[in-house]
């Protein structure tokens, strides 16, 4: 694909993308700020902090956050946020559609986001009402380019298609679904050095002391925090929500990149 992201329209008031811009940063301001409010969140709740895996109270952290509550304005927000991203991607067929396709066919035209291919006559109908105002066919190439059904069996969970599938969800059936759960970190380094360790013995077991060492370190890297996380992200489940949604907005970011070098 022949991209060129040298179009500068995120600071530029009179770029016809200007209102996108908006919009995306309307969306980074919304998840800054649910950020914030998670944290708050958490840190008004019986366990802010995870102990360590041992005994008890590390049984007891793991069942308060897997039935604790997490409030209803987050789901709200959360849609909010995915409806600006979507109305972005319609935006961009909105501008390069003609004045007169606007006029007659307003409520057809959309940004098409389809997992499985149009195959049928009414399918390919639908598609094609979407996007035939555009006057540029450079632009419904890039389109049809994007497709998450280019995946194959994995088009759920291309980012448009999470964006698109959330977004109509949200809209026509019920709130965003998300949950408390336990999120682990575990940086790198510590994986290599056990890696590291492993491969000094030719991948022979650890001896007892590397083993201690290893579990040692493990134990005292490894980040345990509480996390608000979608039930179902794509096919995956219990993805944290912020960087998940900070995912989205680069991708939402980056294919507006494309579009701007068409205007």
């Amino acid at each position: 694909m022949d991209y060129d992201f040298s179009m500068a329209w995120h600071d530029d008031p009179k770029h016809p993308f200007a209102g996108i811009a908006e919009k995306l940063k309307r969306a980074d301001e919304n998840i800054a700020y649910l950020h914030g409010e998670i944290g708050r969140f958490f840190d008004g709740c019986k366990y802010p902090v995870i102990p360590y895996i041992d005994g008890q109270e590390w049984e007891d952290a793991i069942n308060y956050h897997a039935s604790l509550a997490i409030p209803i304005a987050f789901s709200v927000l959360c849609g909010e946020i995915i409806h600006h991203m979507r109305s972005c991607l319609d935006h961009i067929a909105w501008h390069f559609s003609s004045a007169q396709y606007r006029r007659e066919h307003d409520s057809r035209i959309e940004f098409p986001i389809y997992r499985d291919k149009p195959l049928t006559k009414d399918q390919i109908a639908r598609y094609n009402g979407k996007v035939e105002g555009i006057t540029k066919p450079r632009v419904r190439e890039l389109i049809e380019e994007l497709q998450p059904y280019h995946r194959g069996s994995d088009a759920i969970n291309h980012p448009l298609c999470i964006i698109h599938d959330m977004d109509r969800f949200d809209k026509h059936r019920e709130l965003m679904m998300i949950s408390s759960c336990i999120h682990w970190t575990v940086p790198g380094a510590t994986i290599a050095d056990i890696v590291a360790a492993m491969r000094q013995n030719e991948g022979k077991p650890l001896t007892p002391e590397e083993q201690t060492r290893a579990e040692r370190t493990l134990q005292m890297e490894t980040k345990i925090s509480p996390q608000v996380a979608f039930v179902q992200f794509g096919n995956r489940q219990r993805e944290p929500i912020i960087p998940s949604l900070k995912q989205l907005q680069d991708i939402v970011d980056r294919t507006v990149n494309i579009f701007a070098a068409q205007v």
